[in-house]
């Protein structure tokens, strides 16, 4: 059975601590499943679980994350109903806290965010995303 060349898997979550570890499992075994390495997969892994935490911390309501993986590349956007865009905070090694987009911005091939529109089925949400490139050099 051949693989496809591309494919999404979508994860609605409540908004709840327990929705990382979810999210994580899930990243993990759909792109290890699908014959992705396991570099890629721990940072994707790593870097969801970041988003995750930011949306639950953040929002009050369901966090969405949607993967996208193509032979080139995986991408990965979470989507919660907080407005605010975020910036990655300067990182300093005492700090306890405001290291998640600094590590998506460090980690990630590309990374950002945007609102949602206001036609859409979820106006006044966002969506920050990362992609990490599966062909290394």
């Amino acid at each position: 059975m051949s693989e496809p060349q591309s494919w999404e898997c979508h994860l609605k979550l409540p908004n709840d601590p327990r929705a990382l570890s979810i999210a994580r499992h899930t990243v993990r075994t759909a792109l290890l499943g699908y014959a992705h390495t396991p570099e890629l997969t721990d940072t994707a892994e790593l870097l969801t679980s970041e988003l995750v935490s930011n949306s639950v911390k953040h929002s009050d309501g369901p966090v969405t994350v949607r993967l996208h993986s193509r032979p080139d590349a995986v991408r990965i956007g979470v989507m919660d109903n907080h407005p605010d865009l975020p910036a990655p905070l300067p990182c300093t090694p005492n700090q306890d806290f405001g290291r998640g987009l600094y590590l998506v911005k460090t980690l990630a091939d590309a990374w950002g965010r945007y609102p949602v529109i206001s036609h859409s089925r979820a106006p006044g949400w966002k969506v920050v995303w990362f992609e990490l490139s599966a062909v290394r050099e």
